[in-house]
Formats: C-alpha cells, structure tokens, sequence
C-alpha cells in the first residue's frame, strides 16, 4: 500500500469516527477527533462544516462561524455554511449571551452511513426561548441540516481513487512478484551460486573466492561468470555488480576501494560477454570493506549481484 492511500484511509477512518462518536451523542469526542484531522492538515470542507455543526448544538457560536468561514474559504458557494454564519450574525447582533442551543437539550445526531452524511435533529427547539426572531433558530437548524450531495460525491470520488490506489499497488505487487519469481528461478540449482531473494531484488552470492589477489579472476570463476551472463540475458532485470575487499589491519574499514571497484568492472566484463550485452548494462558499484557477505577473507574477494526487476 503505498503512503498516499495509507494516509487517505487514516483520514477516512478518523471521519468515520467522529461521525460515530457524534451518533452516539459524543459531542467531545466526535470535536476531539475532528480537531485531530485539522491538527494533522488533512481538514476539508466537509470535516469543518460537522465541525461546525457540532459546535453550533453545543452552543460555541464563535467557534461556530469561524468554522464555517473556513468553509466558505473552500467552497465559496456553500449555502449551508452562508446560512449558519448570517442567523449567527443576527444572533450576536441582537446581543444574546445565551447559546443557541441548550447543549442538555441536544437531539441525537443521525448517521446516514452509505452517503457519510450528518444531520442534527433539533426536536424542542420551539420550546427554547431565542426570541425576538423565531425564524433565526430555524436557520440555523437548516445550516445544521444533511450534508449536500455535493458533499456525498466528494467522498464518493474519494472513494473510487483510492480503489484505483488499491488497484495500482496490487498490480504493482503481482508484477513484482512475478519478476523476482522468473529471476529466483533463472539462477535456482546453478553450482556456485547462492541466490537470496529480497523484498524487492535478488542477490547472487558466489560460494567461492571470485579473485586471487587484487582484481585478478580466479581461473575456475571465469567460466560461472559468463555462465551467469548468459542467464542474465533470458531475464528482464537490471544489474547491479558490487565488489568486495578484504579490510586489511590498519587499513580503512569503508568507502571501497579502487580495487572493489576493478574487481566489479572485471567480473561485468564476464557477464557481458556470456549475456552478450555492452559493459554499459551493468551498474558498478564497490562495498565498504567492512560488508563483506562472508566471515572469512578468502572468499570475500568477491562480487555480488544484485537483480532488480525491470517491470
């Protein structure tokens, strides 16, 4: 799964959450995990308008109205959040300290769960005394109302881009599966070779010593190099020969060596001709002195392969 669906999904569970916080009349926890989500940057207009909407039942109108002026930030034409801001404005004009809403008289909030909609049931809000404007109370409940279908098919394109997401990375996946797969198998069984599959590339080990001494091959090496070459050619990978060193007392431990690095040239040489392929295919690289795959020196004058799937 790669980071973006990841954190696409996070975010998506961390909504739902607050959504069935606020169903179950949890109005703190549901704000707590909707401040979570702006806290982290990933707050949207949907996120700040139930943000809204809560605070407005728990009767934090500044809360409220700055909510939905982030809102209107985002979604200019978002007539939702207009109509909250305006019966707030009137509200706060009339010079009212009391809230909106008695937060003891708060309705349960509905959860539509397919469309991920929110709406706030206000049952006694006739009873509660917010005259001289009876009207303003029922804008506010209408701002509090349903989310719009705007809305839904924001999450709905949500959802299908992280399904395609999904279906990308598994793909992803099968071919590299099937490419380290076709390469284990090029190299399975070969004499002198110990091969070693990793997340995502293949490593060849050679059993023995490769050189004699400095960046000379060993005789019996040469021929399993271009025997190695010519494998190399039936496969569609991308090669990598590292060389090794042996770290000699009182000598550097890392940064390689000229000689790791002759000896990486030397052994591509091989492997080209047995892949007939240019020199130019293969990567050169040279390991610290002190990485050697082996615990004993002989054999550590060596190279190793690392095969990485082109697909």
């Amino acid at each position: 799964m790669t980071e973006t669906l990841r954190t696409a999904l996070d975010n998506q569970l961390l909504l739902n959450r607050a959504h069935r916080a606020a169903y179950r009349g949890e109005l703190t926890e549901a704000a707590r995990l909707l401040d979570g989500l702006d806290a982290s940057g990933a707050a949207t207009a949907y996120s700040l308008d139930l943000r809204a909407r809560i605070a407005a039942q728990r009767g934090d109108l500044a809360s409220a109205d700055a909510l939905w002026a982030r809102v209107l930030l985002l979604k200019p034409d978002d007539g939702d959040a207009q109509a909250g801001r305006d019966a707030i404005s009137r509200i706060l004009a009339g010079g009212r300290a009391r809230p909106l809403i008695n937060p003891e008289r708060v309705a349960a909030l509905a959860l539509v769960a397919l469309g991920l909609t929110v709406a706030i049931g206000v049952p006694q809000l006739a009873s509660l005394e917010l005259d001289p404007e009876p009207a303003v109370p029922a804008a506010v409940a209408g701002a509090v109302a349903a989310s719009s279908s705007e809305q839904a098919e924001e999450l709905r394109r949500l959802h299908e881009e992280q399904e395609a997401l999904a279906a990308e990375q598994q793909e992803a996946d099968r071919e590299l599966d099937e490419g380290l797969t076709a390469i284990e198998a090029a190299f399975a069984e070969l004499p002198g070779v110990v091969v070693e599959r990793r997340a995502e590339d293949v490593r060849l080990v050679f059993e023995a010593g490769v050189f004699r001494s400095d960046a000379v091959l060993a005789p019996e090496a040469t021929p399993l190099l271009v025997e190695v070459g010519r494998r190399l050619a039936e496969v569609e990978a991308s090669t990598a020969v590292i060389g090794h060193v042996v770290a000699v007392p009182g000598g550097r431990t890392s940064g390689g060596s000229t000689v790791a690095f002759a000896r990486a040239q030397n052994a591509a040489r091989m492997l080209a001709e047995g892949a007939g392929s240019p020199l130019t295919d293969f990567v050169l690289m040279t390991a610290d002195q002190s990485e050697g795959p082996f615990p004993d020196a002989q054999r550590n004058r060596t190279v190793t392969l690392v095969l990485t799937p082109d697909n």
